[in-house]
């Protein structure tokens, strides 16, 4: 029972605290099929330190997020409609998180039309096609499970 004590007090505090210095979120935009931003999104190579960063030649970047929540939104996409060849994808920063501070993909009112919009919280969570429970989520329910033991 010593080790778990070590643990709650030693480890969980820096692996939390490694989880939320880093606040980025991937920003891109594209139409259609061959767009760089739509899903199934490959995430950029990650740059190699001393050499000089390329030209603007990339279309999706990882910017720092001062809210900590990305977004991604599907424009164009029709809930009655199973084709995909006029989507619009977009990755970003949210300015802020919603009020209830809770991830979710939903249908929203989004510059006076009706989008697809998934926000989540995390460093560069805006990756995948789904939200995925963050890091912190998943430390609370494994101590919690510990705990129960």
């Amino acid at each position: 029972m010593e080790w778990l004590g070590f643990f709650l007090l030693c480890i969980c505090p820096a692996l939390l605290a490694g989880q939320s210095s880093l606040r980025r979120c991937y920003t891109c935009r594209s139409r259609g099929e061959l767009g760089d931003c739509r899903d199934p999104f490959v995430p950029p190579e990650p740059l190699t330190p001393g050499l000089p960063v390329p030209a603007h030649t990339a279309s999706i970047h990882e910017l720092p997020c001062s809210s900590g929540w990305c977004m991604k939104i599907l424009d164009g996409l029709d809930k009655n409609r199973v084709d995909d060849f006029d989507i619009a994808t977009e990755r970003s920063c949210m300015q802020r998180g919603p009020s209830d501070g809770s991830e979710r993909c939903a249908y929203v009112k989004y510059n006076h039309r009706e989008v697809y919009m998934c926000f989540c919280r995390g460093d560069l969570c805006n990756s995948s096609s789904l939200v995925h429970p963050t890091f912190t989520i998943l430390v609370t329910t494994l101590l919690v499970t510990l705990l129960w033991l």
